[in-house]
């Protein structure tokens, strides 16, 4: 008997190796240059991806392809099919759901959410930016952001005592890492824009989302920093963790446990993105489609947020 629990063990983890997508395709958002100090630098209707989300992915064992902002239902429909996971990274834009990333946020967010109502585990991580238009769209285009001041701030988390046991992301973080981002200042925050629990109630974003950890800005007002779906594997982080290894212009916090626990976040993504068999029918289109394809242009001697970027002439 103790033979046959011990096999059907075995094979219980085997086939959960089986299942695990080990080549993962992540999808990043390309979007409008907005405020960015290399503006002057290309057309207006390029857009772009700071290369810092790409290294990220990439170092957490996922691949990138873009995804273009201003295209059809169809496209995005056609986007999710093919990769595991949508990455919604940080940056400016005009809040408005019918145009660049705010339209692309908002298309991909109904698309993924009909597709894990299905059964279809797929993720979403928004970063700052990202954050602040999946809190967007999942009220239909209203905006919940209250104007803050938190450029070049660098925070420890403030875990919501009665979200602990309800958060995803801390329910599998080693002890290390939530030591670290708990006690340490070790998230760099760039936005002036916030959502504070005041808002998030009123709005009713707390029908769809869980706030799990606040901060505060540089006037004390109290923001969220974390969300988390409560029905889907979607998450939104209102700090960067991608700074924190790979760029340099700001101050940004680059100790080795900054950097260690930062990943901490990408490796979940990831991880995350492994659990669906979404793919590219033929690897020649894969191949095609690849970060891989675009040279990076080298932006950080401009004295921009970023260090390099990819554009893209759309």
């Amino acid at each position: 008997m103790y033979l046959l629990v011990f096999i059907a063990l075995i094979l219980s983890f085997v086939t959960k190796l089986t299942n695990c997508n080990e080549r993962p395709v992540i999808g990043i958002l390309t979007q409008e240059v907005y405020w960015s100090s290399f503006k002057n630098l290309v057309p207006l209707n390029n857009s772009y991806i700071a290369a810092s989300y790409v290294k990220s992915i990439e170092a957490s064992g996922g691949q990138v392809v873009p995804v273009f902002t201003n295209r059809t239902t169809e496209y995005y429909m056609d986007a999710v099919k093919k990769v595991n996971g949508i990455l919604v990274p940080g940056g400016g834009c005009a809040f408005n759901i019918s145009f660049g990333i705010c339209q692309s946020t908002n298309e991909i967010f109904h698309i993924v959410k009909h597709i894990n109502d299905e059964g279809d585990r797929f993720p979403i991580l928004g970063i700052c930016l990202g954050f602040e238009l999946l809190l967007i769209t999942s009220i239909d285009g209203k905006n919940p952001l209250t104007a803050c001041d938190s450029i070049g701030m660098n925070l420890p988390l403030n875990l919501i005592p009665t979200m602990e046991e309800k958060s995803v992301l801390f329910k599998t973080m080693p002890k290390d890492v939530r030591n670290i981002l708990l006690t340490e200042p070790v998230t760099a925050n760039h936005h002036i824009h916030c959502v504070t629990q005041k808002n998030f109630t009123s709005m009713k974003l707390d029908h769809f989302w869980n706030p799990i950890t606040i901060n505060e800005d540089e006037n004390n007002l109290t923001y969220i920093s974390t969300v988390e779906a409560k029905n889907y594997p979607f998450v939104g982080l209102q700090f960067h963790p991608e700074k924190n290894a790979y760029e340099w212009e700001r101050n940004d916090p680059h100790s080795w446990s900054a950097i260690y626990s930062a990943r901490y976040f990408y490796d979940w993504f990831v991880n995350e993105c492994r659990q669906n068999k979404h793919r590219y029918i033929k690897q020649s289109q894969l191949e095609n489609e690849l970060i891989y394809n675009y040279p990076t242009t080298y932006v950080g001697k401009l004295k921009s947020v970023f260090e390099q970027v990819y554009l893209f002439d759309e």
